[in-house]
């Protein structure tokens, strides 16, 4: 499972020598003072504690902007707006070698151990900025109170994005978080989650194949409801009309679905990713675990999509935000 699932500044201690100095004021975070009565009203602290009550700041803002939002929502716009802090350590790097045919040109490049990230970082770092608001070059699309019955599935449309999101040269990324809120228990693994949910993000498909599919995997399997149908259903997929339909989000499926907080992005600068710049369709499915049949039977959830590009004079907003009004089911909405 991710844990934890966000991070955020708490200070850093200052070694010198073998000696830890600790609440160094240039290293600490500044708040109100213990026993400010009897010295000064501020003083520098670090620590751990100090994250939590941040990332809850942002969610307290983001209830002030939007009051009639769920919690799922608020959980979804904090992931979404996550990302990988710039401090990382050396230690969350492995080396990897650029293969050339002359073997002595090899080159040795590091990148980032996704798996170490994810297990200390979570999906990172948030902002308020980017959680409440969308710009031109970063469109967020949302559905928030939505419901959908135990062993079901619902497919999202996401409009064509523009041609200018690929022609442009620049960092691209296409990101879902999902939140819901199911029973669970206090012990981790695979009884944590007494009801899970799942995403896939198919491209270069039609809406038809793909609820033929998903109802095929759903019909035939109706009396094993704790059967992973999308597992099943997307493989077929990938077999009958190649591996290029799936999206591939990381981190994968398979971990991500564990929690109920969950986000998948993809990030790329070639022009070369192989869209044929129609929709693409997000399909949101739902099992049961342990949770009982006729105590729960449906589960609630928000949904955050968001499409970005590094270049600001990319305009993304306006012309999602015109097909959407024009083509989307309207409970999916341009924030």
């Amino acid at each position: 499972m991710i844990k934890p699932d966000l991070v955020d500044f708490g200070g850093d201690l200052v070694i010198d020598g073998n000696r830890i100095i600790e609440n160094e004021i240039g290293a600490s975070i500044i708040t109100v003072a213990k026993n400010y009565q009897a010295g000064s009203l501020f003083k520098a602290y670090c620590g751990t504690s100090f994250s939590a009550p941040r990332v809850a700041n942002i969610a307290t803002q983001l209830f002030s902007k939007y009051p009639k939002a769920s919690s799922n929502l608020i959980r979804a716009l904090i992931t979404n707006a996550a990302g990988l802090p710039i401090e990382i350590p050396g230690l969350f790097k492995i080396k990897t070698k650029t293969k050339a045919k002359n073997k002595a040109k090899n080159k040795e490049n590091t990148k980032l151990d996704t798996n170490k990230i994810l297990q200390v970082y979570g999906y990172g770092h948030t902002n308020f900025v980017q959680a409440a608001y969308s710009t031109d070059n970063d469109v967020v699309l949302l559905v928030d109170n939505e419901i959908i019955e135990v062993g079901n599935f619902k497919i999202y449309e996401i409009p064509s994005l523009p041609p200018e999101f690929l022609d442009t040269k620049g960092n691209k990324k296409i990101s879902v978080t999902l939140a819901f809120d199911p029973p669970t228990r206090h012990t981790r693994g695979d009884s944590y989650l007494g009801i899970a949910m799942e995403f896939q993000l198919f491209k270069n498909i039609d809406i038809e194949a793909i609820t033929r599919a998903f109802q095929k995997a759903t019909d035939e399997n109706k009396d094993n409801p704790n059967e992973d149908i999308a597992e099943l259903t997307m493989e077929e997929l990938k077999k009958k009309y190649g591996s290029s339909v799936v999206v591939d989000l990381q981190p994968g499926v398979n971990l991500r679905k564990k929690g109920p907080l969950q986000k998948g992005q993809i990030e790329f600068t070639s022009k070369t990713w192989k869209y044929n710049q129609k929709s693409m369709y997000l399909v949101v499915s739902c099992n049961r675990k342990w949770a009982r049949e006729g105590e729960i039977d449906t589960q609630r959830y928000a949904l955050v999509i968001s499409v970005s590009h590094s270049n600001a004079k990319v305009d993304l907003y306006n012309k999602i935000r015109l097909q959407t009004q024009t083509r989307i089911n309207e409970r999916s909405r341009v924030r």
